[in-house]
């Protein structure tokens, strides 16, 4: 995104930029240059050729651009609230750290500043102050530019690409092509979405064609000829909306049972997919979860601890024990508590889930 701001910014000058001076912006080759050319017209800059310049120059007309200190923007008119809101928007960012782009944003910032008088500015700073950000464990992708550069071409021109990609599940490297369709974020991560490109058994649906891709994990990235098609009926925030993380063709089923003291941050909560509650007179409750993602959903029990426990389905009740089980192990191995430590764990699950104990449904079907 960074060098697609930097081509309006070359041909947002009255003179233009030629390639030697659109290659030296965007550190690429003349071929990569008429690509992002390509893009801004595609996403609707009008370009013109600079008449009388040799070699040819290239521009945004006249009457589009409207230039303002140090940058040049489309001929619009932002309102006070647009830009208070925009600089608050920005200010919230955490996926960009690291990287060129977030020097844009903080440079935008300060430029958005620079249009406040004094009163609006402490009015900002008052804004900012009601939310900051969580400063937890996040990727850094100060390394992977040139492949969020090249990802951000291939989705506006809608090109395939062929990816280098190492896979943690597989432990190993797989080259394929694909058709990048749209970047999201995921708990401090940057995600793209893909369609594969060949299958190697064929599909009953669109949605078996999708993956999706850490960006960290692409190791290299060719922008190819060949354009494609978006896929026909495809709405990625309904996927998204089902997967418990970022896996939406891993469907799951389970009945959880929390303790009276998991129970509320349960019930607070809007979780993807569909669920229903059932409450125990004592506090507890009963969680039923259709969603998908596997291995986030048994992840997400095992963070609550001895106040979680599966009841259905058979293999998550069994992966989750066997993951308690080692966890045991390795802490107890050489003080021989693995038993008593499950036997005392197990107290508050028999007592919770006694015969007979009355429970009351909540309807909270939730389709996202």
């Amino acid at each position: 995104m960074s060098k697609l701001l930097q081509v309006v910014d070359c041909l947002a000058k009255p003179q233009g930029a030629g390639l030697k001076e659109l290659r030296e912006a965007l550190e690429c080759d003349e071929r990569t240059v008429y690509q992002w050319i390509g893009t801004i017209e595609y996403l609707g800059f009008p370009v013109e050729g600079v008449q009388g310049k040799n070699p040819k120059s290239y521009r945004l007309i006249k009457s589009y651009v409207k230039k303002l200190p140090n940058i040049a923007i489309p001929n619009f008119d932002l309102s006070l609230s647009d830009i208070i809101l925009i600089h608050v928007v920005l200010s919230q960012d955490r996926v960009t750290r690291g990287t060129q782009m977030k020097s844009r944003i903080e440079n935008l910032l300060k430029r958005l500043r620079a249009y406040l008088s004094e009163d609006d500015q402490r009015r900002v700073e008052a804004l900012e102050r009601l939310a900051i950000l969580n400063p937890r464990p996040q990727k850094d992708y100060s390394q992977k530019e040139d492949i969020i550069e090249c990802l951000t071409n291939a989705i506006l021109q809608k090109k395939r690409c062929l990816v280098k990609y190492y896979s943690f599940h597989k432990k190993k490297e797989y080259r394929f092509p694909t058709h990048p369709l749209h970047f999201f974020e995921s708990q401090g991560g940057l995600y793209v979405m893909v369609q594969l490109a060949e299958m190697k058994k064929p599909v009953s649906c669109v949605v078996d064609t999708l993956r999706v891709l850490a960006v960290e994990r692409i190791q290299e990235i060719t922008l190819l000829k060949e354009t494609f098609e978006y896929p026909e009926g495809l709405n990625p925030y309904e996927l998204l909306s089902q997967a418990f993380d970022v896996v939406w063709n891993d469907p799951v089923e389970a009945k959880i049972w929390f303790s009276n003291e998991a129970a509320p941050y349960v019930k607070e909560r809007v979780w993807p997919g569909r669920y229903t509650i059932e409450e125990n007179s004592d506090g507890s409750l009963y969680l039923h979860l259709k969603t998908s993602g596997y291995d986030n959903v048994k992840r997400w029990i095992l963070s609550f601890g001895n106040d979680a426990w599966v009841i259905e389905p058979p293999r998550l009740k069994r992966d989750v024990a066997e993951t308690c089980r080692k966890m045991a192990d390795g802490y107890f191995r050489k003080t021989g508590n693995t038993l008593r430590c499950f036997l005392r764990a197990g107290a508050p699950l028999r007592s919770a889930m006694r015969p007979g104990k009355r429970c009351r449904k909540l309807s909270m079907s939730i389709d996202q």
